[in-house]
């Protein structure tokens, strides 16, 4: 897939992800949502293009949605939850063996990166966290 490809994937899952928060805060009940979405000939979001999910989304900002437009200064609710994680692994990789050498090892096959702090995937962290218990049970 190339990058074109992949911006195209990224627009499009976005849209969707709008539509079905929208369908959500408007509130839209199924019948209601698809009656609306029939003006497209579809029975389903997934089947629109992007140009009818563009106006899909500007449809249901007429009806009083809003987009929330992130503010790129804002961290994010998940910042909290990652440095929650990165503290845990750390107090728990403490308890191993020759833990803070296991502990990088770790995060470079399951995060690829070098530092657990450079890692901000809640999943891969909580991936790591995992063995990290998989192995003080061992011990």
């Amino acid at each position: 897939m190339n990058a074109g490809d992949e911006d195209k994937k990224k627009r499009r899952n976005g849209l969707l992800a709008l539509v079905h928060i929208a369908k959500k805060e408007i509130p839209l009940s199924d019948d209601e949502y698809r009656d609306v979405i029939a003006y497209w000939g579809v029975g389903s979001s997934a089947d629109m293009t992007i140009p009818e999910l563009e106006e899909l989304v500007k449809y249901f900002e007429s009806l009083g949605f809003k987009k929330k437009v992130p503010d790129p200064r804002d961290p994010g609710s998940g910042v909290g939850q990652v440095k929650a994680l990165q503290e845990r692994i750390r107090t728990e990789a403490e308890k191993l063996s020759n833990g803070e050498q296991r502990l990088k090892g770790l995060v470079k096959k399951i995060a690829k990166t070098d530092d657990l702090k450079a890692c901000r995937n809640v999943k891969k962290l909580k991936q790591v966290l995992k063995v990290v218990g998989l192995l003080q049970d061992r011990e």
